[in-house]
Parts: structure tokens; sequence; C-alpha cells
């Protein structure tokens, strides 16, 4: 009765059967809300989060049983299948937490902190007709705490780190080359990332694809989450401040801005307003601006629908 041999029988066993099946087929109903809610990025995001967190236990999971399997060899070969079996799978559960939740819980607080840190050690305060336009959106997200940090550069771009104080970074080009609703609407976006915790998101993805990289399905769900997360934050920017076209040709602006100059992409990857990042192609600047224009309809839509109804009162 060697390793092999234990590892056959714990896998073929009832619990390990059991939890296997389970995790596997909370993938495919999540899967399957994802491509149902076609068109609410905000819970497609949710259930592709979710998705992830099932698919790292997994992992944890069969790491820890290999392990445990491993160690507990020697039970195998003199206690029999069943005492053994049931202590690795036991041990295998509180393991595959024990791990998974630690590292994420401690990816998520100390990450995005130091990031935010770094900023503000870096570069000065925004202008303050800048954090006027974002106090009524921050307020109305629950954003208590922000500071928003101006870049010199005259290339347009934006992008949030969000955490216990959440920050914000806005270029020169930016306030210069946007007027005064594209620039609202630029900051309702990044705001919005804050609201949904994408910096957190982004940095456990990031971890994990690292320590992944032998997973198809983690590159997958990141570059969905990657989509998701930008569709969603226009969504809840368009909505917040009802100008979904001004955001629309800002995207447009900003797009044209940084297409010139290659040095121009943001270096904290995935938090830019365009979605940059090294490992994932964004979503299409085209697509997005489809979708504020299909938004900006519905928008109208909705408006002459209120008014019928408060002259129908």
């Amino acid at each position: 009765m060697g390793f092999l041999d234990f590892i056959v029988t714990y896998f073929t066993s009832q619990p390990a059967t059991a939890t296997l099946v389970l995790l596997c087929s909370s993938l495919v109903v999540l899967f399957v809300l994802f491509r149902f809610e076609k068109s609410r990025p905000q819970r497609r995001l949710q259930t592709l989060s979710v998705s992830f967190a099932v698919e790292i236990l997994t992992w944890s999971f069969l790491a820890s049983s290999l392990l445990l399997c491993s160690a507990f060899q020697g039970l195998y070969q003199t206690g029999g299948d069943l005492t053994a079996v049931r202590t690795v799978f036991s041990l295998a559960v509180v393991a595959s937490l024990a791990v998974a939740l630690p590292l994420s819980v401690f990816v998520t607080l100390k990450v995005p902190r130091a990031m935010a840190r770094r900023l503000v050690k870096e570069l000065p305060e925004a202008e303050n007709g800048v954090f006027d336009l974002a106090r009524p959106t921050a307020k109305d997200f629950g954003i208590s705490a922000l500071r928003i940090l101006q870049s010199p550069t005259g290339v347009p771009f934006a992008y949030s780190v969000g955490g216990a104080e959440s920050v914000m970074v806005v270029s020169k080009g930016l306030v210069t080359q946007l007027d005064r609703d594209e620039v609202e609407t630029v900051l309702a976006h990044e705001l919005a990332h804050v609201k949904n915790h994408d910096t957190a998101l982004n940095t456990v993805v990031a971890v994990y694809r690292k320590i992944l990289f032998f997973d198809p399905f983690i590159r997958l769900m990141e570059r969905a989450i990657c989509s998701e997360k930008e569709f969603s934050a226009d969504e809840l920017s368009a909505r917040e401040t009802k100008k979904p076209l001004s955001l629309a040709s800002a995207l447009l602006k900003i797009s044209s801005g940084q297409s010139g100059w290659r040095g121009s992409r943001v270096k904290i990857e995935g938090l830019s307003i365009l979605g940059s990042s090294r490992f994932v192609r964004p979503p299409s600047v085209k697509r997005r601006i489809e979708r504020l224009m299909e938004l900006a309809t519905e928008l109208d839509r909705e408006a002459v629908l209120r008014r019928r109804a408060l002259y129908a009162g």
C-alpha cells in the first residue's frame, strides 16, 4: 500500500468526491448565471468574484489533500483506509480555508494600503475644483475618506486605489483636455471602482494568477473580470451623473490622447480608466462607448416614464 494507492483511495472516497463534485458544480452554476446576466455588469462581476473564490478554494483543497496524504501515509498503512481518509479529509478542509482566506485577506488589506501611501508621497494634491466635482458622487457612494492627487503629465488618464483611505490620481492633461462634464464622469467612474472594491479584486487576481500560472480558467476569469469591472464602473458613473454620453466622449479623448505616446500607460496594472493591463487585454473603447450610448437611450426612456407617471399622478 504505497502513496499512489492512498491517493486513489482518498480521492475516490465519498467525502472527497462529494466535495470536489460540489465545488465543480458550483462553478458550472455560476457560469450559467454569468451567461444569463448579459445586461447587468455589476451582477456579472459579483458572479465572477464568487467563481474566482471557488476556483481558489478548489485548488487549495487539492493541494492540502495531496500534502496531507503524503504526511499521513503511515496512518494509511497501519490504521486502515477509513481512519486515514477521514483524518486527511478533515484536515484538508481546515487547511484549505486556513491557507486561502488569510492570504487573500492579507493581500487585499496590505497591498492597496502600500500603493496608496506610495502615491501620497510622490504626488501633490489635486486642485480644489477637481475635488468639488468628485465630492457629491463620493458621498452618494458612501466613500468618506478620499484623497485626489494630480500627476503633472499632459497625457490624460485617471486611476484609483481603494483602501482604508481611497486615493485617486488624475493627470494635468485630463483636467485641461476634457470639459467639466467629462471630468465629472471620469471621476465618478473611478469612484465606482472604489465602491466596488476593484483594487482588492485586482490584487487578489494578480497574486493567484502568479501562483496558479498553470490554470487556464484563472486567465479566462481574469479577462472577464477586467471587462466587467470597467463596464460596471461605466454604468455606475452614467447612472450617478446622468451623463453617459459625456463619459463616452471622455473615453474617446483619453484613448486618443494616450495612443500617440506609449509611455502614457499607467504602471499600476488594471486601474486605469481604460482598464490597461500588462497581462489582460481590456474591453475595447469602441464597445464601451456603444454600451454607454445604449445606456443613454435607456436613461432617456426611464426619464420619460417617470415624467408620465408624475403627470398621471
